[in-house]
């Protein structure tokens, strides 16, 4: 029997993510930045088949990221102009090697998730690689078919090497710090959206015990890493 999801994935991210620096305004997409990204899996991991309107989600609001920020400082200093978009993901250890989609905010302050299941996104409001903080990737973990594109980011643990290259021609290499599961009404949206001093990297998909009166996962599995030189 299938079951289906509603779509969504993480929720609201702090202000201030974009690291202060200059970018031109970017129109929100409509992604829903929540915990319940795992809402739009089906046959996963779990062994729970879902229709074809779920989706990950997670529950904390990145809204305030997606605010534009302006890097003229005070003296007639000159912008800084932040780095180049990110255009393909891959994970050898996995097999995973896709390109990716811009993902913004909807209008209930959440993350939206692709609309397709073999669509990998980014929050595009947030940092990009080579920037200090987090640039945040999302997909679903299945669908009512099977596996989708970020099932085996389920398998990845300390250690595993996560690449990405921008559409400057630039590669940047991260390194996984740590794994962690948590409920979606729960979602760390600081840990994972929040500035920080490195240039960093999460993975976000839907994990977990699958609800069939919700239609929807439990459960956020968020993988950390650090850009490696």
């Amino acid at each position: 029997m299938t079951h289906s999801v509603s779509r969504s994935l993480t929720g609201p991210a702090p202000a201030g993510s974009t690291d202060g620096r200059w970018r031109r305004p970017r129109a929100l997409l409509g992604f829903a930045l929540t915990a319940s990204l795992a809402a739009s899996c089906a046959t996963g991991a779990s062994g729970v088949e879902q229709d074809q309107d779920q989706s990950p989600s997670t529950t904390s609001r990145p809204s305030a990221v997606a605010q534009t920020v302006s890097g003229a400082q005070a003296g007639g200093r000159a912008f800084r102009v932040a780095p180049a978009d990110p255009v393909e993901l891959r994970i050898p250890s996995i097999g995973l090697k896709e390109g990716v989609i811009d993902l913004a905010i909807q209008d209930d302050g959440t993350l939206e998730p692709p609309d397709d299941w073999d669509d990998v996104g980014w929050f595009a409001d947030g940092p990009r690689p080579g920037e200090r903080g987090p640039t945040v990737f999302a997909g679903h973990v299945d669908s009512a078919s099977g596996p989708a594109v970020f099932f085996r980011v389920l398998e990845l643990s300390r250690g595993d090497v996560v690449e990405v290259s921008a559409a400057d021609g630039s590669v940047h290499s991260y390194r996984v710090d740590r794994v962690e599961d948590h409920p979606k009404d729960e979602f760390p949206t600081r840990e994972v959206f929040g500035l920080s001093p490195e240039d960093e990297l999460r993975l976000i998909t839907c994990t977990g015990e699958f609800d069939g009166a919700d239609r929807r996962y439990l459960d956020n599995r968020v993988v950390f890493a650090t850009a490696v030189s």
